[in-house]
């Protein structure tokens, strides 16, 4: 559950290195390789250029080089401000004993001190720096500062132009076939090898050039990447402290495509190797010569045993005894379970990354080598977003979503998905969605071709387990899919051993709390295995209702299950139950309700139902029309609802008074008629009991109407009453809720018979209230985040977001920065990602793109509104959004104007 911060005013300190935020940016982005490192890899860049003799690499990040009768000390250092005397008297003042060394002979050449820094100094080091006693082999190299010596690099103002630099000065470098970036990652890596305290801690003119040689041949052997690499959500590092490693995915994963790229940023040497093209038997052969070509002289080559297959590669293994070897071996699911533990065991020493597909015996294998197999994820919705852009297709988050649910976001998939949608549905991607949900797509797609093979060789009782959890489409226990593989003629133990062989394959996964569900890769190319007779199927969606229905009532009210259950009633055309279930204003909270329009069409037009049902289904259409914003559609709703109300009234109880009589008021404040929106309130007031729930809801659909129509003292003074009200028939006081987290609020109200409707009424009354005060320019004090805590409290999740994003603007407003962040990212992100809120979750991000560019950090928030800006959203919300970008961007040349 997310929770609200309760300090709204603690202290922040802004002296740290580096911002965290863009602490974290920079390692997630560039692998761990900070500025100093960077700068490292610059000077290597330079080796040669200098004339240098050795480059010493500190455990601490400092550098040493050595040149022709010359010794440099470099010390490089980072801020978020201008330099201070501070940051660098440790480092002059500590230079005057080595400084000392040197005249004593215990060092060879002229000593010099360059300390280098991305910001310029302050006044008062500037003024140190002025003065006749400041020492003339100390130099602060500054972005603003020649460096003292031609070949030295520069220093830069972030590490954006620390990379850009060095991309230039690789482009230099002889190796043609070696990307500039590439060598930048690369040489960067192996400094952040050797500060590790890993390997030679001085570099050579002859280890250079080796480095350089190296690299070209660890690459050479991996493929080429088909496209710019876009990483998969939370990517594993290439090499760890395990010795042997498993990664598995289906064709087109993006296995190989990820340990290509992670080559680049690699520290160690790899040897790359594919079993794809060789028989079993001549894999551990291949792989002994690979080994021994990239790592053996040609005396140790010569002295090798006659031998082939394992034995060679064992022979290989021992002549490479104090060599560090890290080997990706690829479609190792080629290969047997007894054949890869012969492999890893003739190379006890060696560090093995093993990528392959699923395989029946994989549990046989992993438990061989003692290991646990990985996965790689698929591509986050941003990543998808971002493809489909620029396919020319670009999607809402919703149907970005979907499109994750049928490809699993596995790279191959989603981009072959995104040129579908390009070539044969006309940009329109939710139409290719639906296409492929319904399984009426003409055009074959990867996804299919590769996985069909794999179902087709299933057992019969493995593919309708398979299609029965692509029917559930949210995972299932183990007693809820035997209840409905019952109505598929299937038992218990058939049932077992369908899940133990699609688990072999990888085609099912195991979740928490004894849950299985679907690869969802799998899940659109199972549903062809659903039992195809008409009245089975009805009767497997009337079981899997009774499912989702016992499991909601029973206390699970995870959100999918609701979703899924919402949308089977409608299928089913279960109006029985749909119909209270879309009378209640959780219903309109849900990103779903909008999709069940049609059925509520259909119950509101049929004019043989009753008249009841006609009611409920017009008042839900009123409502999203409301919602929506759309006033014809209300007002022509609204017409229906009275004109039904006049002929049935005999019919009508409390609540149907209640409704009514709300969207009446609302469609006068459309008019701006107050007159007639007062006139309907009384009307209605008149028939229901006094100081009943029925009053008070009306009241508040006054006020709310009020607002609409502008007239924000009246609906102030009523929401104030309301809150007042609430409050006593809750039993609350101010001094329980001040200050109180949710949970204390939730125990004082555990005693009585609450009903958590009656805490969303009353946040509703307390937003009311605040934005009633915004309008009228007065103070609101602590209503908002009063409200905040008693949507939590109800789980009314799309209010708690929305009025959560109205007090991140006042806490930037008050300058309160931390305070913004910590609501956004420990409450409103967690709610809107939690909960599936995907329209809100883009209107959330974007506000924090704006709060983190308030804190300073520019990078971070154009990144975060440049990948919002892939999203197709209405064009308000997409005005919205290019708006914030452009406020970032103002902000950031506030923070840094230009020269002169």
């Amino acid at each position: 559950m997310p929770e609200i911060p309760e300090s709204f005013h603690a202290d922040v300190h802004g002296d740290t290195v580096i911002d965290a935020d863009q602490l974290v940016r920079i390692i997630s982005l560039h692998r761990g390789f900070l500025y100093q490192h960077l700068y490292a890899a610059a000077c290597l860049l330079r080796f040669k250029t200098a004339g240098m003799h050795r480059l010493l690499v500190e455990r601490d990040e400092d550098l040493e080089a050595v040149l022709p009768g010359r010794h440099l000390y470099l010390q490089v250092k980072t801020r978020s401000r201008p330099l201070q005397w501070g940051d660098v008297s440790g480092a002059v003042d500590g230079f005057a004993a080595v400084r000392a060394r040197h005249t004593e002979g215990k060092r060879s050449g002229q000593p010099q001190l360059v300390i280098v820094a991305n910001m310029p100094p302050g006044p008062q080091l500037a003024a140190k720096m002025e003065a006749a006693d400041w020492p003339g082999d100390v130099t602060v190299l500054t972005p603003q500062a020649a460096p003292p010596q031609e070949w030295l690099p520069p220093a830069w103002s972030d590490l954006e132009e620390g990379i850009a630099w060095c991309t230039h000065e690789a482009a230099q470098v002889p190796f043609s076939s070696l990307a500039p970036l590439t060598l930048v990652w690369k040489l960067a890596a192996r400094v952040v090898y050797a500060c590790t305290g890993h390997g030679d801690q001085a570099f050579t003119a002859d280890t250079v050039e080796d480095l350089h040689e190296q690299f070209v041949k660890e690459l050479q052997t991996f493929p080429v990447l088909a496209h710019d690499y876009l990483p998969q959500a939370d990517e594993p590092a290439l090499l760890t402290d395990d010795r042997v490693r498993l990664i598995t995915g289906f064709s087109g994963a993006g296995k190989t495509a990820w340990a290509a790229h992670a080559a680049q940023h690699c520290p160690e040497p790899l040897t790359y190797f594919d079993t794809a093209a060789l028989t079993a038997d001549a894999v551990a052969g291949g792989l002994a010569r690979e080994l021994a070509a990239r790592h053996l002289n040609t005396d140790q080559r010569t002295g090798l045993p006659h031998a082939s297959g394992i034995d060679l590669l064992r022979a290989v293994h021992h002549q490479l005894d104090g060599t560090s070897v890290a080997v990706v071996l690829d479609n190792v699911h080629r290969l047997s379970a007894t054949e890869l533990k012969q492999i890893t065991e003739a190379m006890p020493t060696a560090r093995l990354v093993l990528l392959g597909q699923p395989r029946p015996d994989q549990t046989t294998l992993t438990a061989h080598l003692g290991i646990t197999a990985e996965s790689l994820n698929g591509w986050n919705a941003d990543r998808v977003a971002q493809v489909l852009a620029d396919a020319g297709a670009p999607a809402d988050a919703a149907t970005v979503v979907r499109l994750i649910t049928l490809t699993g976001g596995l790279p191959f998939y989603v981009r072959n998905a995104a040129l579908l949608a390009q070539n044969h549905y006309a940009h329109d991607t939710a139409r290719m969605c639906q296409a492929l949900t319904d399984r009426q797509h003409t055009a074959p797609t990867a996804q299919d071709l590769i996985l069909e093979e794999t179902f087709e060789g299933l057992a019969p009782q493995a593919q309708t387990t398979a299609s029965l959890l692509a029917l559930a489409e949210i995972p299932l226990a183990e007693d809820e899919l035997n209840r409905l593989a019952q109505d598929a003629g299937l038992g218990p133990k058939d049932c077992a051993r369908g899940l133990r062989t699609l688990a072999g394959l990888g085609v099912v996964q195991r979740l928490g709390d004894s849950l299985t569900t679907l690869h969802d890769a799998t899940r659109a190319l199972a549903t062809d295995y659903i039992p195809q007779h008409a009245d089975t199927q009805h009767q497997l969606d009337l079981t899997l209702s009774d499912i989702l229905h016992d499991s909601l009532t029973s206390g699970s009210a995870e959100p999918r299950r609701l979703v899924r259950w919402a949308r089977l009633l409608a299928r089913t055309e279960q109006t029985d139950q749909l119909l209270p279930l879309a009378s209640h204003d959780y219903f309109f909270d849900q990103s779903f309700a909008v999709d069940l329009k049609p059925t509520l069409q259909m119950v509101a037009d049929d004019h043989a139902a009753r008249p009841i049902d006609r009611f409920d289904a017009l008042n839900a259409l009123a409502t999203l029309a409301l919602d929506a914003g759309d006033s014809a559609a209300h007002k022509q709703l609204t017409g229906e609802l009275t004109v039904l109300a006049d002929t049935h009234h005999e019919d009508w109880e409390i609540r149907e008074t209640v409704v009514l009589a709300g969207h009446q008021m609302h469609q006068h404040a459309y008019d701006r008629d107050t007159k007639a929106l007062n006139a309907a309130y009384l009307a209605a007031r008149a028939a229901l009991p006094k100081d009943s729930a029925a009053r008070r809801i009306l009241r508040y659909n006054q006020a709310k109407s009020l607002y609409q129509a502008e007239h924000y003292a009246q609906a102030d003074t009523i929401t104030l009453n309301l809150v007042e009200t609430y409050m006593a028939h809750l039993g609350l006081e101010a001094d329980d809720i001040v200050g109180a987290s949710v949970e204390q609020v939730a125990a004082r109200l555990s005693s009585a018979d609450t009903d958590l409707d009656d805490c969303k009424r009353l946040a509703d009354c307390l937003a009311l209230r605040a934005r009633c005060r915004r309008q009228l320019d007065q103070p609101f004090g602590l209503a908002a985040l009063h409200a905040l805590k008693f949507y939590q409290l109800a789980q009314a999740w799309r209010h708690f977001v929305t009025i959560g994003q109205d007090i991140v603007d006042d806490f930037v407003e008050l300058g309160d920065l931390r305070q913004a962040m910590k609501l956004l990212d420990d409450a409103l992100l967690p709610a809107a990602r939690g909960q599936g809120l995907a329209d809100l979750l883009l209107a959330v991000r974007a506000q924090r793109a704006v709060v983190l560019a308030h804190a300073g950090d520019f990078a971070t928030a154009l990144t975060e509104i440049d990948s919002l800006l892939n999203y197709h959203v209405p064009s308000r919300q997409a005005q919205e959004i290019n708006n914030q970008k452009h406020l970032i961007e103002q902000l950031a040349r506030l923070e840094r104007p230009g020269p002169g």
